[in-house]
């Protein structure tokens, strides 16, 4: 469905207004660690397509319900609690780039927020490092 690709979209645009200035923002994963800080959007999937509604005709309104994926990484030469608290802001980046978004801008866009997190942080040679995924759910109706 367009739809969330739309919402991917306007997420994207969203987070690269409200991560730091010192942060990368990719559409995609990069495949480079050359950032101390990253953060980009990963799988986008369609979970859930209902019909909503009988009606004749070949289109059929239809409540949509999928995710897209959103990641960051902070290495730092600090501890472990250093990253994962720069991570952590990241994440409220991007519950804030969520509640930003117009959903009168993208037709048939209901809601869209964060439905899940998670955290994992090591130490490594190179200094310690924190990951985040969270799941965003986009909900909407399309006809």
């Amino acid at each position: 469905m367009a739809l969330i690709f739309e919402a991917k979209v306007a997420l994207f645009e969203a987070l690269k207004g409200l991560v730091p200035a010192s942060t990368q923002c990719s559409f995609a994963d990069t495949g480079k660690a050359d950032r101390r800080s990253q953060v980009w959007l990963g799988e986008t999937t369609d979970e859930d397509l209902e019909p909503v509604a009988m009606r004749a005709g070949p289109r059929k309104p239809t409540a949509v319900t999928g995710y897209v994926e959103a990641h960051a990484l902070v290495v730092s030469p600090g501890g472990p609690m250093v990253a994962e608290r720069a991570v952590y802001g990241l994440r409220d980046s991007i519950a804030d780039a969520c509640r930003s978004i117009d959903r009168a801008a993208i037709p048939g866009l209901l809601d869209i927020r964060p439905e899940s997190a998670s955290v994992d942080s090591a130490e490594t040679t190179d200094g310690a490092y924190s990951a985040l995924t969270v799941r965003v759910r986009v909900r909407g109706r399309v006809t």
